[in-house]
Parts: structure tokens; sequence; C-alpha cells
């Protein structure tokens, strides 16, 4: 009862206490403040804003310094020396941290510096940084020695320490830390390449202390990460033509793969045609290819790797972009949460729905052509002389055997006999005119995709020129011909339309129309021999030509027109003034060709747009 009591009584003191030594310093508080200030205090109140999310990547930093312990209770120094030998200086260090120290050689040099309350390791490790040393520690002595040395001395090569690697390479992870964490000298880690890897496991393994250690894993957690691995699926556009985008326009520093684009923003260049994968163990050779469903294609790879003096980027790859045809997708592997973000914004964006037209062509070729043969025919006969000009333009004179076309009805031909009738002149005209006309009809009707390029080829092969080579080295003669075929002769048009909302549609058109010419022959083995075809062209480029939907473009006046007049006459009377014109034979021939091409659009409007048009309009 007794303690019970106490109890009590010394609970009530402590809470006595409690209340004067807070309470009426709080209750002065409220005690000597205005109500006003109070009330106001409450109004102006401050609103907390709700932050939006950081969206960008947070920058993490690792210490690239290995644990500086040459002392456990770490005491502050103050300390002012002019060009001191280094090696007096570290063993001031070693005895204020109550260690052995042992100099090799390569240790060298003097040193300024004025220290106040600076705690000893950081003293020792700016110390070995300014004089490019480094050390070990075995025990209760420490090993110091150049950086240079350190590589060769192996002093730090104290255990074999295995890091696992789950999803990158080991070999990459290695060799990075050799080159950008052990063999830079610095301070509490080896300077010697002591990271190698176990093929067999994908393992790190780590020949050097437990500095070394910690740090190769800080290292491999930090680039050891699953990669992300994200398909995207493109509805109105080809993969392959969203993949070239993707490498061209948001990455057009990747290095461009088999079948795809990348590199430098072009074409978009022709890619190199894709390797073939090796034939499996005991597979077939020869025959039909295999049949490979959904194989995908690498567009791009995208590595942006540097090096700055001794440093150099991790040797993986950061991002790869391949695209599957059969399947209509696009599988994007690695890249940074942003990245994937800016692909998927990227193809929503493009990945639209292109309009389309039906087109109707209408290829008409008018031809028109005429002929005027005006031709004067003599015949002389007589028992001495006889002459004859006729339609061949040719005038034969037999003075002692005139020609003498005639004979019975079983007579098949002329014959050479002896003219002993009455002297007789014969002359006849022969005038005629002739006129043809032709036309020459295609209707092609195509669909047209806005941006593409459709062509209508109504073109033909033909020979475009020969060349011939005799062979002579047997007893017969052998002649080598070798044909050159071209496929342009006709005509060829090319359209690329783009369709606007308002329901026009602008072309670009390029009709190429070509016809023979000429046909050049050169004297050969057996007779004459094609030598070359010569074309004739009418081009026309007509660019952003607009047309309303429905309504027909005619393009017209592409003539081309030829006339030739050959005469043919008696010698000195063809050409007597006036009389002449009964000795002369004239042959004239006219010919008019006009191309004119007919192209009418309709823009095709698929349901779902009829339906929010209809929509719009209530």
């Amino acid at each position: 009862m007794i303690i019970r009591s106490m109890r009590k009584v010394l609970s009530s003191v402590v809470i006595a206490t409690y209340l004067m030594v807070y309470a009426a310093p709080i209750g002065l508080c409220i005690g000597t403040a205005p109500v006003a200030p109070l009330i106001n205090a409450e109004v102006n109140k401050p609103v907390l804003r709700t932050i939006a999310p950081v969206t960008k990547a947070t920058p993490s930093v690792l210490k690239l310094e290995g644990d500086i312990n040459i002392s456990k209770g770490n005491p502050k120094i103050s300390l002012s020396l002019r060009n001191t030998d280094v090696q007096q200086v570290l063993r001031m260090f070693a005895d204020k941290a109550g260690l052995n120290i042992v100099f090799h050689s390569s240790v060298t040099g003097t040193v300024t510096l004025d220290l106040v309350n600076m705690p000893l390791n950081d003293a020792f490790k700016l110390v070995l940084q300014v004089t490019d040393l480094t050390y070990f520690v075995d025990h209760n002595t420490m090993v110091v020695a150049s950086a240079a040395a350190a590589q060769t001395l192996n002093l730090s090569k104290k255990e074999m320490m295995s890091i696992p690697v789950k999803y990158g390479d080991a070999s990459v992870i290695a060799s990075f830390l050799n080159k950008n964490i052990f063999s830079i000298n610095k301070p509490g880690l080896s300077n010697a390449q002591i990271a190698i890897t176990n093929p067999a496991t994908n393992e790190i393994l780590i020949f050097g202390t437990d500095n070394d250690f910690r740090m190769a894993k800080k290292i491999v957690d930090k680039f050891d990460i699953k990669p992300t691995n994200t398909t995207y699926t493109v509805n109105h556009t080809t993969p392959k033509e969203m993949a070239d985008l993707l490498c061209t326009v948001l990455f057009p520093q990747s290095g461009g793969s088999a079948g795809g684009g990348g590199s430098a923003p072009a074409a978009p260049a022709a890619a190199p045609a894709a390797p073939a994968p090796p034939s499996a163990p005991g597979a077939p050779t020869g025959g039909a290819s295999p049949l490979s469903l959904g194989a995908g294609v690498i567009a791009c790879t995208y590595n942006n790797q540097t090096t700055a003096g001794p440093l150099s980027s991790i040797g993986t790859q950061s991002m790869e972009i391949t695209y599957f045809d059969q399947h209509g997708t696009i599988n994007v592997s690695g890249g940074s949460p942003q990245q994937q973000e800016l692909i998927k914004e990227f193809i929503a964006q493009n990945d639209k729905k292109q309009p389309q037209a039906y087109l109707e062509v209408s290829i008409v070729e008018l031809n028109e052509s005429g002929t005027q043969n005006f031709q004067n025919t003599w015949e002389l006969w007589s028992e001495n002389f006889s002459a004859t000009f006729g339609t061949d333009g040719h005038t034969i004179t037999n003075p002692l055997y005139p020609v003498y076309f005639g004979g019975d009805t079983t007579d098949l031909g002329s014959k050479i006999v002896s003219y002993s009738g009455t002297p007789t002149l014969k002359y006849a005209i022969d005038y005629l005119i002739s006129n043809d006309k032709g036309r020459i009809l295609a209707n092609p009707r195509i669909m047209i995709t806005n941006g593409e390029v459709s062509t209508i080829d109504l073109t033909s092969d033909y020979v475009k020129s020969v060349t011939s080579q005799v062979n002579s080295t047997g007893l017969v003669p052998i002649v080598t011909r070798t044909y050159t075929i071209a496929s342009d002769d006709g005509i060829k048009v090319d359209l690329t339309p783009f369709i606007s909302p308002d329901g026009y549609v602008t072309l670009n058109i390029k009709p190429v129309y070509a016809t023979v010419k000429e046909k050049i022959y050169a004297p050969g083995s057996a007779g004459t021999d094609l030598a070359a075809t010569l074309l004739q062209r009418r081009n026309l480029d007509l660019k952003n030509v607009r047309i309303k939907d429905g309504e027909t473009l005619v393009i017209g006046g592409m003539i081309r027109e030829e006339e030739t007049k050959s005469i043919t006459k008696v010698p000195v009377l063809g050409d007597v003034p006036g009389v002449g014109s009964f000795f002369r034979n004239t042959n004239t021939t006219k010919s008019k060709q006009e191309l004119v091409i007919m192209i009418t659009p309709k823009i095709i409007k698929d349901s779902e747009d009829v339906v929010k048009n209809s929509d719009m309009t209530l």
C-alpha cells in the first residue's frame, strides 16, 4: 500500500511539473494573441497545390570511390607542410591510423598542403589523388605504390567474388568495369583490370577487395535490368513504313539493318537484303526456300554509345525496332519508358486511315492521215526506139528490141520481141486522193491512295538495237547477234494524288508517250540487219492539278504531224516550166495524231465516315 501511494504521489508531481513547464507558455501565447489576427490567419490559410507527377527520368548518382578506412575513429587533423616528401606525409598518416606502411620504389615526389580540422581518411584520399598513388591494406600493413606500378603488382587481387547477371551480357558489363572503374585509379578501388566472366553461368568474377566487390555490385544493379519489350499494332499503314518512319524521324542516328530504313533520314535509301538464315543440321538443300511464317525484320538498332578520353559507354544495345508484316505489328525492344511513350504517341498520330479514290482514265489517240498521188505515164513504141515513163519512176530504153507487153492469154508475162507496127505514143494520168481516220482507246480504272504513286503502263517491248559479230574461224562464217530489248513503246502515266477532306483531288500527272519513228538498218551477211530503232516522244509533267470529286479533267493538245512529199520526173523534160508537170510524178502523204487523256476521280467514303458526317449535320 505504501509503495502504491508513493507511485501516485510521484505521478502527480510529474504531471504538475509538465503542465507548469509546457502549458504555461502555450497559454501565454493564446492569451496574448489578439482575436482579429487569429480570424485573418484562419481566412488567409495557404492552400496546398497538387504537384503534377514528374515524367522525366530520375537521375541517379553513384559515388565512384571505395571506402577509405585507414582509421576507424577518423580523427580530424590540422597540418601545414611545404614541399614535403610524400613518403613522410603518408608515414605520418599511417602512424596516426596505427598502421604499418610499405612504400614501393615508384612512390616519389613532394606535396604541399594546408589542412584544418579535416578527417584523416579524407586527407589521405586527397594526397593519393594529387600524387597519382594508390594503396592496399593487408591486415595491419598498408602498401603504397604508383598507379602505373599497381597494375603490374596485382596487390589488390585478394579474393575472387562472383556477381550473377540476370538480363544483360556479363562480358559487356565486365568490360565496362575494367575500362571505367578499375583502371583509372579511383581511391579505395583497385587500379587494374580485375573483372572477368564465367560464360557458363553469365557471372562476373571480381578478383579484388571488398571495396571492389561492392562497387561492381552497384554497377551491375544499375545496368542489369529487364529490358522492355513492347508490341504496337498498326492498322492503316504497313509495319515496314511505320518502322522506317520511327527510325528516320524519331531516331535518325540509329543504324539501319536488313530490310529496314534507319541511318540518315532518307530514304528511308535502299537497305541491303536480309542475309539468309543458316540451315539446320541435316536440313535438305536446294529446291524451294522454306516457308517463313511471322518472321520479323529488324528496321534499325539504336546505339547511342560514345567515348570521352579514357571513358567509354557500355556496349549494350539500347533499342531495337522490328516489324512483322504478316502480323501487322511493330516490336520495340529496349529503350527508356520515355522513349517507349514517344513511340506510342508517334504511332497514334501517324497511323491514320489514308483517303482513297476511284479513278477512271480514258486514253484516246486520234489518227488522221491522207495521201495525194499524181502520176503521169508515157509510152512510146516504134521500130527503132521504145521508152516508158511509169509509176516506178524509171525510164526504160531499148532501141534494138523494144519491150512489147502482149501475147495471147496463155502468155504468163512479158516478152522481148521486135515491134514492127505503127509508131505509137500513149499518155495516162493517175490522180488519187485517200483519207484515213482512226481511234485507239484505252479505258483503265484504278484505285489510288493518298500520297502513293499509281502507274498505268500500256507499253510494249521492241528491239532497240542489234549488235552483230561475225566469227570466221571456221570454214563457214557464223554470225552472232545480240538483241537489246526495250519496253517503253507506248504510253505510261504516273499519278500521285492528294485527297483533301473538302472533296477535291490534287494530282501530279506525268504521261510519257513514245512511238516508233524510224528503224535503221545496216548491211549484213544476209542482206540488211536491224541496227537500231528510234522513238519519238510526247511527254508532260503536270503538278498540283486540282479536280473536284466526280468532275473530268481533259488533257489534250499532244499532237504530232508529219508530211512527206516525193517527186519523180523525166530528166530535162520534168524541169521545163509549165510543160514539166506532165513529166513528173508527185506523191504527198500527211498524218496527224493527237493524244487525249480524260481523268475522272471519285472519292471513296467509308461507312463510318458517312455516319460521322450525317451526325454532324443533324
